[in-house]
């Protein structure tokens, strides 16, 4: 099946829409960018399904990936003795933070009239980073938080422009007109939070970013800069309520229960919900004392309208949805990285289609200020005929390299390569229609390669 983006699906009732997502500073799991850092490391990015920033504790936002990233507690390489430093003083005033995020992309395939050289329904399809050869802002963000006490209440909102805001919520090209799930695109997060005790237990209740998924919405929060192909597998965002907790006995595992407007978000669903009905999500995450792992894994269940566009919603439909992560640092300059994603979709009186995401990271930091990534990502996604029709099967898959310059601690520059193939083969594969666009015309390719150059500030 196509990717699932131009058809992300999520939403709160009408009556929660603005009034208490947007009222109510809701706090729910956010970007790993937002779970804070051992004090003792500088934390590499990781995963999207970090658990929710422990109440009582800092709240950073967006942070740039360490050149030598560290196993989590430790500065030194595993095994070398290291004195554990003080905690710092947690900051309980309103804070502040941000990015500024922009690229240039050049695409080898020299696409006329077709932003992205892409028709909107590319398996593999490169999300945030897809105008070719224009100096692009892809995001401009502004955090504004406050950590919650013990036993008292914290809030973070998260206010973005530029084009992830507009792809978020399905106004690309102004695709929605501003409306549906496009009139809160410049509000990402807003979500209050109340900490249970000091035991890291807490509530939180708004809009807020999906845990499922390896990478985040924010680059420097990631080993690439472009995202997965798996990555369109899952969705964007949520509105609803969470509540995450320690498990008694097993400090290193976190456990956290959503209920949401929806698993998936589409132009008509997340802060708004037009199935009536809620989702329920699941994350259990596991991090290892010695910090050389860690080990995180979600389920979505839901019934609701799915696909679709601003004008006419998708039908309902089934939702069953797995992703599991795994990261291994080899020592303090290497890791390895894994994600897979399970998701099937049963629309009614229409055929159903089971996707099987993956991602395989793998980053190692060359000196303090360089650093290169690799990835090879892909899905499979097979929808059964129907109607004597035979069933069709979409591969799409990528291989990216990365090469990161951090000259400084508030800027991050990459320069990345990027092949993308899917089974579409110009034609002669009429069960799987969707290609790469080259020149002003049709048939599209089945390949595609990219060359960008991208810079983020923080502040």
């Amino acid at each position: 099946m196509p990717s699932t983006h131009p058809s992300r699906t999520l939403t709160l009732r009408t009556a929660l829409a603005l009034g208490i997502s947007l009222a109510a500073c809701g706090s729910l799991p956010v970007l790993a960018q937002d779970a804070p850092a051992p004090a003792t490391q500088a934390a590499p990015p990781g995963p999207a399904t970090q658990p929710p920033p422990p109440p009582g504790t800092a709240q950073p936002g967006p942070t740039q990936p360490a050149a030598a990233p560290a196993p989590p507690g430790t500065t030194t390489a595993p095994g070398a003795p290291a004195a554990a430093p003080a905690a710092a003083p947690v900051n309980y005033n309103v804070q502040y933070n941000g990015l500024i995020d922009g690229y240039y992309l050049f695409n080898f395939r020299n696409p006329k009239n077709v932003v992205g050289g892409q028709n909107g329904a590319v398996p593999g399809e490169q999300y945030y980073d897809t105008r070719h050869n224009s100096p692009s802002l892809s995001l401009a963000e502004l955090n504004v938080f406050k950590t919650a006490r013990p036993s008292a209440f914290g809030f973070k909102a998260t206010f973005m422009t530029g084009d992830t805001a507009d792809i978020n919520h399905f106004d690309y090209q102004g695709a929605s007109q501003g409306r549906g799930e496009a009139r809160f695109k410049n509000v990402q997060q807003l979500y209050a939070t109340y900490a249970l005790g000091g035991d890291g237990a807490g509530i939180d209740f708004g809009k807020f970013y999906s845990p499922f998924g390896y990478e985040v919405t924010e680059s420097n929060g990631n080993y690439n800069y472009s995202r997965s192909t798996a990555f369109n597998l899952v969705p964007f965002y949520h509105a609803g309520a969470r509540i995450y907790t320690p498990i008694p006995h097993l400090a290193a595992l976190t456990a956290t229960f959503y209920l949401v407007n929806g698993v998936y978000n589409t132009p008509t669903m997340g802060v708004q919900n037009d199935s009536k009905r809620p989702g329920y999500m699941g994350q259990l995450n596991y991090t290892d004392p010695k910090g050389k792992f860690t080990l995180i894994s979600e389920l979505g269940l839901d019934k609701q309208k799915f696909g679709g566009t601003v004008d006419q919603t998708g039908p309902n439909t089934k939702i069953i949805v797995n992703d599991n992560n795994f990261t291994y640092n080899f020592n303090a300059n290497q890791l390895f990285g894994l994600d897979y994603v399970y998701l099937k979709t049963t629309p009614d009186g229409l055929p159903k289609t089971t996707s099987n995401g993956y991602a395989v990271y793998y980053r190692q930091a060359l000196t303090a200020k360089n650093a290169i990534a690799l990835r090879f990502s892909g899905y499979s996604a097979k929808t059964d005929g129907s109607g004597g029709s035979a069933s069709s099967t979409a591969r799409p898959y990528d291989i990216t390299a990365t090469y990161e310059i951090k000259p400084v601690a508030n800027f991050l520059t990459r320069l990345e390569y990027r092949h993308d193939h899917t089974n579409y083969d110009g034609g002669n594969n009429p069960s799987v229609a969707y290609g790469f666009y080259g020149g002003n015309s049709l048939p599209t390719k089945s390949d595609q390669d990219t060359l960008s150059l991208s810079g983020v500030f923080t502040f």
